[in-house]
């Protein structure tokens, strides 16, 4: 019998019968990675359907000057699926963030769920939808604010999905301010003016939100 996780309301594989439930786990793999360890490698091929089952990762675009995070994203979420059926490769990298575990599922099996499934096919394209219009509104949002505005609704957000006002930052200071779209110099300059206020608490990595209420008047203002 094949080990299929418990159905919840919002799984992905929800209406799947328990026939195909049992193909598609039966032609998966899950693969645990640690934290930092890189789960996907831009550029390479888009050949299985990933899906983070627990943990946390950054996905970022590399160029030859910068690498921009896009996104930080929690468990029970797909990673590249547009990719998957689209472009064939990975036009992103996606790294561990926390110890994580990843799905790995046959391609050719999903699409085959896909294509005698319409219930399930409409909940995938569901999901590519509310993916792509997120992560099209988060940037678009980040791009009509100032360094101020940015750095506080990056920062609000990371609580969020931490689900704590105390975490350690994701990325770097340089990964920050590609992808807040400003100067290393300003964003630093807003995580200074942010202690003097004691709005929030930075040491390192280590980032402490002392006042959320006033980091979300600036998210909202900026």
């Amino acid at each position: 019998m094949t080990n299929i996780p418990a159905v919840k309301n919002n799984s992905w594989f929800v209406d799947l019968s328990t026939a195909q439930q049992e193909l598609i786990f039966e032609h998966s793999t899950l693969l645990q990675f640690k934290k930092d360890e890189t789960i996907i490698k831009q550029g390479f091929m888009a050949d299985r359907i990933l899906y983070l089952e627990e943990g946390m990762a950054k996905l970022s675009v590399e160029d030859r000057q910068r690498s921009t995070v896009f996104k930080i994203i929690a468990n029970d979420t797909f990673i590249g699926l547009m990719c998957s059926f689209v472009k064939r490769n990975f036009d992103f990298s996606a790294i561990a963030i926390q110890a994580s575990t990843v799905r790995l599922i046959d391609r050719s099996i999903f699409e085959q769920m896909i294509r005698e499934n319409g219930k399930f096919a409409v909940h995938i394209v569901q999901l590519m939808s509310l993916m792509t219009n997120k992560i099209v509104h988060d940037l678009v949002n980040l791009s009509h604010k100032n360094v101020d505005g940015a750095v506080c609704t990056v920062l609000t957000e990371l609580a969020s999905i931490f689900k704590s006002n105390t975490f350690l930052m994701p990325f770097s200071r340089v990964e920050l301010a590609n992808t807040v779209g400003y100067s290393k110099e300003s964003v630093i300059g807003c995580l200074t003016s942010l202690q003097k206020e004691k709005i929030i608490k930075a040491s390192g990595k280590k980032i402490e939100i002392l006042d959320m209420n006033r980091l979300q008047v600036i998210a909202k203002n900026g």
